[in-house]
């Protein structure tokens, strides 16, 4: 069954399988999976550093990696971060006509996804350099670089196994499951 996104029934049956997953699952989570966004999200909401930087902060901030054919992620992943005044409302990995809406926009490739959270590369200079790119007001990002910069942080944070470390079956199983979500929650 198809639920449709932003539906009492969608939230409903997308906690129920994070909870399911979360209680399954043996970390190191993939990174993009709902198991590693609900712990991204935890993170977040617990954070007083976060807090504090962005105590004035509206809108909503999305990680848009791109599509990777050849590593088996077929369609672009669209993860959704509601952000208010310091807090986390949610973050959840939404269909592309959500992600789009978002009020920033970080698009990159795969590999840029995974050096920034694995503390190879940072997120600022990925932006300058181009290898990130942004949409959305830049003039406040950079009044918020702290708030941004430890949101990046946090993600570094979780226990993380990254798609271009899964071996051909791992993959295989992962990809599989992930077709699955999308197919049932429309991301």
């Amino acid at each position: 069954m198809a639920y449709t996104y932003g539906t009492e029934e969608w939230e409903k049956a997308y906690q129920a399988l994070v909870a399911e997953r979360l209680a399954t699952v043996e970390k190191p989570y993939v990174m993009g999976t709902p198991e590693w966004v609900a712990s991204y999200e935890k993170l977040i909401q617990e954070d007083a550093v976060y807090k504090q930087a962005a105590k004035t902060w509206e809108g909503s901030v999305v990680i848009h990696i791109l599509a990777k054919p050849e590593l088996g992620l077929e369609k672009d992943v669209y993860m959704f971060m509601d952000l208010w005044h310091g807090d986390c409302r949610s973050v959840r990995l939404v269909p592309a006509e959500v992600g789009m809406k978002g009020n920033f926009i970080l698009t990159g490739e795969l590999e840029r996804w995974e050096a920034v959270m694995s503390k190879e590369i940072d997120v600022t200079k990925a932006m300058i350099q181009g290898k990130i790119k942004l949409k959305g007001n830049l003039a406040k990002i950079v009044r918020y670089v702290k708030a941004a910069t430890r949101l990046t942080e946090l993600s570094t944070q979780i226990e993380t196994k990254f798609i271009s470390q899964l071996s051909d079956e791992e993959r295989t199983e992962v990809m599989g499951y992930l077709n699955q979500v999308r197919a049932e929650f429309g991301i």
